[in-house]
């Protein structure tokens, strides 16, 4: 069997692909870890929202021993009894 010689061409095309195929693969890995990077930053709300939750439930049960039920308007800070 004789051995015969690529063109130049046709080892740049291989070239090229091996070349794309790194890349390829190099932005999967990039994917990946943007992908873990948002889980942790997904955790890190998720446990913000509970700890804000919890402060939300108790402020109101502070601010409802001291003036009853009922509803703040924020923005005027006026209490309306129910």
């Amino acid at each position: 069997m004789e051995n015969k010689k690529l063109s130049q061409q046709e080892l740049q095309q291989i070239k090229d692909i091996q070349t794309k195929n790194q890349a390829v693969l190099s932005e999967l890995g990039q994917i990946e870890l943007i992908k873990l990077e948002l889980k942790a930053r997904r955790q890190n709300a998720e446990q913000f929202v509970k700890e804000l939750e919890q402060q939300q439930k108790t402020l109101a049960e502070y601010l409802e021993s001291i003036y009853g039920k009922g509803s703040i308007n924020p923005e005027t800070g006026e209490f309306t009894a129910l």
